[in-house]
């Protein structure tokens, strides 16, 4: 998978890993693959809630150590 942006919100807490995805994508162009790199337990399913909400599709979350990479695609 070709990841265009590479985001680390790794140690910080809620709201944070969000404020940060949401930031990159505001400058992101549609169709591109963020990847967002989070230690905090909630980011995934706040990242899932948030981007059904908007309209962004989660591609993938896997949990390499104690870090979760979700990858987002980025439509409108």
């Amino acid at each position: 998978m070709k990841v265009d942006l590479i985001v680390d919100a790794r140690y910080k807490s809620c709201p944070g890993p969000l404020l940060a995805l949401g930031e990159a994508i505001m400058k992101a162009q549609p169709g591109q693959v963020i990847m967002l790199l989070a230690t905090d337990p909630a980011a995934p399913s706040d990242v899932k809630e948030w981007a059904s909400n908007v309209g962004h599709k989660v591609i993938k979350v896997e949990k390499v150590d104690d870090t979760y990479q979700i990858y987002v695609e980025v439509s409108i």
